[in-house]
């Protein structure tokens, strides 16, 4: 949702202290727990004892990729999505004939005279904007967008997702249960 929010208010704005909480927070704590942690081979809780005080920072960035792996693992579900739709004889994401499909679904490559500046169109897509038959599968056939009112009221998960969700989840679980040394 945070990245949604950004672009929809105006992204430029928050790529400025973004970047400088980078360069001078994030990269160089990050480093230093690497060396650390590959100094004293402890994970990223323990290597903290070399300074009690810092503690807090080991369990943030268990914390923080605890988070980041929410929104890894959805975009995996959706690859695994499309590569389970994509074994069918015809991609159902190339023609515009299909129940999920609006007035708007244009197939091929627009006409010069049909394009839009991108620069003149807002986060939200234009009422009367033609658009792919790539992107009305992914926003109605998959997400099934057109049922939503926003973000506020997103409606109830689909099966398939929740069953790509915790292929996702199973798999990593299996290349990791042993440690990271066995996954190699």
């Amino acid at each position: 949702r945070f990245p949604y929010l950004c672009y929809k208010n105006g992204g430029g704005a928050f790529l400025i202290p973004y970047a400088l909480m980078l360069v001078l927070g994030a990269v160089p704590l990050f480093y230093m727990e690497l060396a650390l942690g590959q100094f004293t081979r402890q994970g990223p809780i323990s290597v903290w004892r070399v300074c009690p005080l810092f503690k807090g920072v080991g369990f943030c960035a268990v914390l923080v990729a605890f988070y980041v792996s929410f929104y890894y693992n959805v975009i995996i579900g959706w690859a695994l999505y499309f590569l389970v739709a994509s074994a069918t004889p015809e991609l159902p994401w190339l023609h515009c004939n299909n129940t999920w499909n609006s007035e708007l679904c244009q197939e091929g490559t627009p006409n010069a005279s049909d394009a839009v500046n991108v620069s003149d169109v807002a986060a939200t897509a234009l009422p009367n904007q033609q658009r792919s038959p790539a992107g009305e599968y992914f926003n109605r056939a998959v997400l099934q967008m057109q049922y939503s009112d926003g973000l506020h009221a997103m409606g109830v998960p689909r099966w398939q997702l929740v069953l790509c969700l915790l292929l996702v989840y199973s798999m990593l679980y299996l290349s990791l249960f042993k440690g990271v040394k066995s996954s190699g």
